[in-house]
Order: C-alpha cells, then structure tokens, then sequence
C-alpha cells in the first residue's frame, strides 16, 4: 500500500485480532488461565497492544507471553506510525495555512496581486490603507518570494490574513490558481524576485515577466479589469494588445515627478499629499449618478457643487474600468443607426477609443458619455484618517 498510515491501521488491526487468538488458543487450556473467551482475548489484546495495561487480563503461559511481547512491540511501532503521520498532517495544515495558501475554489470577489517587488510589506499596507473597503482576506499574492519573506508579510497584524500562491506568476498553471477570472481586480507588479541564481532579474526580464503574465490573463480573465507595472514605457504596446486597462509606467513616473518638482515650488509634495493616504485629501474616481449620463459637464459640476461637500469634481475619465466592457458597451451604440455611412464612422470612432482616457476641467458643454467616471479630490473622514 501507498498510504503509510491505512497500512498501520491495517497492520495494527491485523496483529491484533490474529495474537488475541493465538493467545485465547494457549490460555483457553491453561490452569489458573486469565483469558477464558474470546471476548476476553480481545479486550484484552486491544488493551496490551496500546500500552494500557489495565492487568485485569494476562497471559499464564510462556507462549502466551511470548505473543503478548509480539504484541506490545507491534503496538509501540504501529502506533508511533499513526502518532506521526496525524502530527504531520495537521503540522503541514498549520504551515499552509501560516504561509496562507489557500483553496482556489474558495476564491470569490478577490484582489490578485501577481509578482513581488523590494518594500512589498509597506506596499500592501499602503494599498489597505488607500482603499478602506479592501481587506487584508480579500489580498491573493502570486508569486516566488523565498518563504522567509513570506513569514515576515505574516508576522505583520494587518496582513496576517493576506493569502499566498506559491510559483511564477506568469506561468499559466500558477495563475489559475488564483481564480482571476472571479477577481475584482488583477494588479501585475514589475516583479523583482530573485532567480535560481540569486540574482535579481533586469528590467527587459522584468517587463517580459509582466507581459507574459498579460498576455495568460487576457484570455483567462477577459472581464477582469488589469492594471500592469512598466518599467520600460517602450514595452507597453505589447500590454495593449494583451487589453491592459491600466499601465503605471512606474521609472517615467519617478522621472516626471523629478522634472516637475525643477520646474515649479512645491509641486512634488503637491503630487505626494494627494496620492498619500495619511492626508485628509486625495485624487479617486466616483461613480455619476445615471440622470447626467448624456448630459453636459456643467449639469454635473453643478450636482458636486450643490450637493457634495467632501468631494470637488476636476474631471471625468471617460471609457473607465475593463476595456473589453467599454468596448462592446461603445460598439452597441455605434451600431444604433440604420445609416451605413454613419455606422462605419462609428465604428471607426470605437477603434480609435481611448480607455481610461482622465480629462480635466473638460469644456462646460462637453456630453458624458456611458462608462466615465468623475475625478475628485475627496477629503477623508477623520475616521479613515485615524485608522491611517
């Protein structure tokens, strides 16, 4: 037998029925015998092979005891069998679960976070920081990172529950996983984890990581929304074929935010405290009420000025969320009009769509259309502040 543990009980079970009959046949006949029945056999064999020893029945004869011997070691040797494969068991549970792996059928409405970078533990408590309705039980990492770090993600409060699939994050088997395709959102990180060699992997390795992990999850998550970190901002024609709804070229972005804070006072710290969570301000997106769908910017800039005091409206962003949606939502309307002439400029126009596309201070008769979203600025309730 495979399974150590069904051949112990097995073996266990066998030795004891087969000695307590050996046994009953040498005491049955003995004088001044202990074991009269088979009843008595068996008890009796059950409570010597477990090391009881409760002494109310025993063997008289010598080859009684002999098998009785045969017995008792059998017993220390079976049992110490079972002790540990069940100690190992739930050891390996408890690991697994320290390590938070976790069953992909158990996955629903999650975050997927796939690779690992250098400041992975201040990144994942920024983000539960930025995003209150995210918690750490909804964080699935993907990734390679050596067990230690892994503990250490563990050993922090706030990330206790955070769980983790072991592997490459862009082979396919290690993304399924995951179960992308039940995900909320799919975040794709420029992955920093060291090779087999210790070393750690260039920036084209890096972006070929990340392109690969796309190109798997444009076909296993297609109604997932994905967001890609670039390091090379050349590379990223390659996440667009792969429908990345979001690319964060993230060494363009340290180099902006450089030259930027060059060209005027302050500007950086201004970029800082509305990314910050720790601020009481901070740039996000708002859902539109559905009545200013169709309608003009001024009808919506004069809702927020109105009726929402926390919040001041700087734009819209127009073909939000997962690409794939905004794209079959925008062929639906271009293909509303009977005109041929008309339907192929439509459909022209839905080629041409830029998603994601933020517009700021846009004109006061600018339309909104279907899938954009509002920019704010918000001001955090002193509540989300504290708890940041």
């Amino acid at each position: 037998m495979k399974n150590p543990l069904l051949t112990a009980l097995v073996f266990i079970v066998i030795v004891w029925f087969s000695t307590s009959f050996v046994v009953y046949y040498y005491e049955a006949a003995a004088k001044d015998h202990n074991i009269g029945s088979i009843e008595d056999a068996i008890w009796w064999g059950i409570v010597t092979l477990l090391t009881v020893g409760y002494g109310d029945k025993y063997p008289v004869t010598t080859e009684g005891r002999f098998y009785a011997g045969i017995l008792m070691v059998s017993g220390v040797c079976g049992i110490a069998i079972v002790t540990a494969k069940v100690s190992s068991f739930f050891l390996e549970r408890a690991l697994r679960e320290r390590r938070g792996f976790v069953d992909s059928n158990t996955l629903k409405n999650h975050f997927v976070i796939c690779g690992w970078k250098e400041g992975m533990l201040n990144f994942l408590i920024h983000l539960l920081d930025s995003n209150p309705n995210i918690k750490d039980t909804d964080l699935v990492l993907v990734n390679a990172a050596p067990d230690n770090e892994i503990d250490k993600l563990h050993d922090i409060p706030r990330l206790k529950n955070v769980r983790v699939i072991r592997g490459d994050h862009f082979m396919e088997v290690n993304l399924r996983r995951c179960a992308p395709e039940r995900a909320v959102k799919v975040l794709i990180l420029a992955d920093a984890t060291p090779g087999p060699n210790g070393q750690k992997p260039t920036i084209t390795e890096a972006d070929a990581r990340t392109i690969m992990t796309a190109m798997a999850l444009n076909t296993m998550a297609r109604g997932v929304p994905l967001t890609a970190e670039i390091i090379d901002s050349s590379m990223d024609q390659y996440l667009r074929l792969a429908h990345v709804n979001e690319i964060i070229y993230s060494r363009e972005v340290s180099r902006l935010l450089l030259a930027s804070a060059t060209g005027g006072v302050g500007i950086a710290n201004v970029y800082h405290e509305l990314l910050s969570p720790q601020h009481s301000s901070f740039v996000g997106t708002k859902a539109i009420p559905k009545q200013f769908l169709g309608k003009k910017y001024s009808d919506l800039s004069a809702h927020f000025a109105a009726n929402i005091t926390d919040q001041t409206l700087i734009g819209i962003l127009e073909n939000a969320g997962n690409s794939h949606a905004a794209k079959d939502a925008a062929l639906k309307r271009a293909q509303q009009t009977p005109n041929v002439a008309e339907l192929v400029k439509n459909l022209q126009s839905v080629k041409a769509l830029k998603f994601n596309n933020p517009i700021f201070n846009p004109e006061k008769d600018r339309v909104i259309e279907e899938g954009a979203l509002a920019i704010v600025i918000e001001q955090r309730k002193e509540a989300d502040s504290v708890a940041g």
